[in-house]
């Protein structure tokens, strides 16, 4: 795990999973700038691996996000791209309550995040969920001091 440190002591870094639904609503929102500056502020790590970045491309080039957002799909790639450590996460035979999004809980439990970030309100309220899973929100509450 990475460490820093600072004025002799060592603040840990915390490793967190952003699901494409937030990151759809961030876009949306324009708050890349914010999301910049809150993961260096607060000492946010962001894992992707391919099948979020394939996610993320194919829900960008829906019709109707293409129409809301300014900028061509390529440049909210690049952006996940560039603000996060890309992984080739394990198999878990993690059983969501929803399929489609097992490879989340994949790439949370191999980067052994702390968190997964997620607009979906079935993964936030699963009882059994092997990582803490918070809404975008929730997410935005989290460091006060920001």
């Amino acid at each position: 795990m990475k460490h820093e440190k600072m004025a002799g002591t060592q603040r840990k870094v915390k490793r967190f999973v952003i699901d494409v639904s937030s990151y759809i609503t961030i876009f949306i929102n324009r708050e890349t700038d914010w999301l910049l500056h809150y993961i260096v502020q607060n000492k946010i790590e962001i894992f992707v691996d391919n099948l979020l970045i394939a996610e993320l491309t194919r829900v960008l080039n829906y019709p109707k996000i293409k129409n809301i957002l300014p900028l061509d799909a390529i440049y909210y790639i690049s952006f996940v791209r560039i603000i996060s450590t890309h992984i080739v996460a394990k198999s878990f035979q993690i059983q969501s309550p929803d399929p489609e999004d097992n490879y989340l809980y994949d790439l949370s439990l191999s980067a052994h995040a702390k968190l997964l970030v997620t607009g979906d309100g079935a993964l936030v309220s699963w009882v059994d969920s092997p990582v803490e899973t918070i809404s975008l929100s929730m997410f935005k509450t989290l460091f006060r001091n920001f």
